[in-house]
């Protein structure tokens, strides 16, 4: 008769009542390789059939070789590493989002749960409540989950896990809304809004450059080329959000990619009379003049101009006027609006715009406006008149 083996094999489990009436399980996934002990692991429930339940998963695990050794980590501490490691190769505004939703959303919730113990459930109903109890906007929620993907993946880079439990998670729909802009024939009124106000010269080429408001304002007199009678936008100007450093610095553009954006002749002189503004702040400011980084658009020292201070001035004009309440996002899509109902085709808009693709561009701007319609319909007549009439 052959010898029982007195070797603990690994995936074998015992269950046992305590004395607090609880039930607990133990098992063995292996060794230690280093010191050859007994790898030993406990489980816990309020009934003998839900710690036998606990028992066969991870016993399975081990015999399908998908077990994960549990770790001591939670999602805090993981997130602290993650964001000291990986997120800090993400630009200066990202890694402040990430910091934000981190500390305001994630962690609240998540960040007690062990890296290990973390289930689909738990994000499932974690996504949920974003939606349900705290009313976040389906696009915000799915950045939320979006983040957290990206953490659990980094766990997964860092042998931690060897699943990402935020994998098909049902997230809310985002809802396509149509983007509010100025139209050719609001144009007039809208210039006429913005004539001899502080920052006429920056809405002015805005909204025939499409630039971003992070863009313009980081514009400096190097990408100005007169000779052209274009602009190359190379970079951005960001603001530190850290704490007692508000400084400024420029930062690459949006997905790091250049573009050279040509502009009307009308454009370039209003870009030469802000050559000869700033020549004349720069002699007024005398010695206090710092305009360190050659930006275009300055105060009248020379520095920096706050982003919220041009946005808040520019929806003031709008609204003393009558014209509605627009942000200044809302000149880059009038810009694209003006274009197209003036007949620039999609991909010279992609181009001017920046967008990494067409599609992007076209699902952005897929509704037509009045004198869109009116164009195709007077081609349309055009193309009727044309045709031979029948006898």
């Amino acid at each position: 008769m052959a010898r029982k083996s007195k070797k603990r094999e690994a995936g074998s489990g015992t269950i046992y009542k305590r004395k607090d009436g609880r039930w607990q399980g133990q098992y063995v996934s292996g060794r230690d390789p280093i010191t050859g002990k007994l790898l030993r692991h406990s489980v816990y429930g309020k009934t003998q059939k839900e710690v036998a339940t606990k028992l066969r998963e991870a016993t399975a695990n081990i015999d399908r070789g998908t077990y994960q050794e549990p770790s001591q980590i939670t999602i805090a501490a993981y997130a602290q590493e993650y964001f000291s490691i990986c997120a800090v190769n993400l630009a200066h505004s990202t890694q402040v989002t990430y910091q934000k939703i981190l500390e305001n959303h994630i962690l609240p919730a998540l960040g007690k749960v062990k890296l290990t113990d973390l289930t689909h459930r738990q994000v499932q109903q974690f996504v949920t409540s974003l939606s349900v109890k705290k009313k976040l906007s389906a696009k915000t929620v799915r950045n939320i989950h979006g983040i957290l993907h990206n953490m659990l993946e980094s766990a997964i880079r860092d042998e931690l896990l060897l699943r990402n439990v935020s994998e098909r998670c049902s997230l809310p729909r985002v809802t396509q809304h149509q983007v509010r802009a100025i139209t050719t024939a609001k144009l007039n009124q809208f210039l006429r809004a913005i004539d001899g106000k502080q920052f006429r010269n920056i809405f002015f080429i805005d909204i025939f450059s499409g630039l971003r408001l992070s863009e313009i304002l980081g514009l400096r007199w190097e990408e100005v080329d007169f000779d052209h009678d274009c602009i190359y936008v190379r970079q951005q100007l960001q603001q530190k959000q850290v704490k007692g450093d508000f400084g400024y610095f420029l930062a690459p553009p949006k997905e790091g990619k250049q573009r050279k954006v040509i502009l009307a002749q009308n454009a370039m002189r209003v870009l030469w009379h802000q050559r000869a503004k700033q020549n004349e702040q720069q002699l007024a400011a005398g010695a206090l003049w710092d305009n360190s980084f050659h930006l275009v658009f300055t105060n009248d020292f020379g520095q920096p101009l706050n982003r919220r201070t041009v946005y808040k001035h520019l929806k003031r004009i709008l609204l003393d006027c009558g014209m509605g309440n627009y942000t200044f996002h809302s000149l880059r899509h009038s810009f694209a609006t003006i274009s197209l109902e003036n007949g620039d085709d999609i991909k010279t808009m992609q181009t001017n715009l920046g967008h990494y693709a067409a599609s992007f561009t076209l699902k952005t701007y897929a509704h037509v406006s009045d004198q869109m319609q009116r164009n195709s319909a007077a081609r349309m007549d055009a193309l009727i008149a044309s045709l031979p009439k029948a006898k």
